[in-house]
């Protein structure tokens, strides 16, 4: 897993194209503090190219969270949002703010994984 930093954050939501279009594919609760959120996502570093991406929340201190069947249902037209303040590391998906995201968690750090590509 890559760390990815308030200094990474502008390329990899660039990379990603803020996981517009993709899909939540699961969320696994790896402990209390820490999740892995899996989606598809196009790679512009890969002629767009679909692949699979896992996110790992840790320091979890907030979390609005999803079963796995309603994850799919989740409309990812306006991608996810990232936002390091001072609280943490916020991040939204299916909405371009927080907020109004239907899945959203706050963590003290995250790490992603690029994999290829399947549902």
């Amino acid at each position: 897993m890559k760390p990815l930093c308030k200094n990474d954050l502008k390329d990899f939501m660039h990379r990603f194209d803020s996981a517009k279009g993709g899909e939540l594919v699961s969320l696994e609760i790896l402990n209390p503090a820490c999740f892995a959120i899996a989606l598809t996502v196009q790679d512009t570093n890969r002629a767009f190219d679909w692949v699979n991406l896992v996110i790992e929340f840790s320091g979890v201190t907030e979390a609005k969270l999803l079963d796995d069947k309603a994850l799919k249902a989740v409309d990812m037209e306006e991608g996810m949002n990232i936002a390091f303040t001072d609280e943490g590391v916020l991040v939204g998906f299916g909405s371009d703010e927080y907020l109004s995201s239907p899945l959203h968690l706050t963590a003290a750090t995250l790490k992603y994984e690029e994999r290829d590509f399947q549902l």
